[in-house]
């Protein structure tokens, strides 16, 4: 009896010691890549950034016909963009990050849905560049709104010799972008719909 009782007490002290070495090294692994995680969220909006830009650039896998230096371009003096879309303000870079996608709406062809990680009013005026796949000198309408509500006209802007579109707004939201006259061609299609209704 006693010597059942001793090798049980062994038997269990050596599972506590087991149990608490296991506890301890998976604590110690939690608290290293808590603060692994921690020191990385620093890096995770510019790795969003370059996926992003990875994602969106067709352009490049075609050849990009565009000059890439740095000269000439507003924005690119102060620093290699590093997105599609880039907000300056007051000469400088705002860090609200921009998304370019392309619309694959047949009805209007060369258009992009501008969307930004954050809304914002400004208390005063920023140039919004955006870099798509667009000949320089081309008309470009910049709209608001969406294909399930309609678009209304925001501005119109003309691409520049390096393709960037670039337009002036103290709101920061989703905008379209085309060399499609949207709004036009809806109201076209809604006139054509109710002289065909009468």
């Amino acid at each position: 009896m006693t010597r059942t009782r001793k090798g049980l007490s062994i038997v269990l002290g050596f599972v506590l010691i087991v149990c608490i070495t296991v506890a301890g090294i998976l604590l110690y692994r939690n608290n290293g890549s808590n603060k692994s995680i921690v020191e990385s969220d620093v890096s995770y909006d510019e790795v969003q950034n370059a996926l992003a830009e990875y994602m969106n650039s067709n352009a490049d896998v075609l050849g990009d016909k565009r000059d890439q230096s740095n000269s000439g371009v507003p924005g690119r003096e102060i620093g290699v963009l590093t997105q599609r879309v880039t907000i300056l303000k007051d000469g400088e870079i705002m860090p609200i990050s921009g998304t370019v996608t392309k619309n694959q709406d047949g009805f209007y062809p060369g258009t992009y849905e501008i969307k930004f990680s954050t809304k914002a009013i400004l208390t005063s005026r920023a140039t919004v560049m955006v870099d798509v796949d667009i000949a320089p000198g081309e008309k470009v309408y910049v709209l608001i709104g969406d294909k399930d509500k309609g678009y209304t006209e925001f501005t119109e802007v003309v691409a520049g010799e390096d393709s960037m579109i670039t337009f002036d707004t103290n709101i920061i939201q989703n905008y379209t972008i085309s060399t499609t006259d949207i709004e036009s061609a809806q109201k076209a299609m809604a006139n054509l719909v109710d002289e065909s209704l009468n």
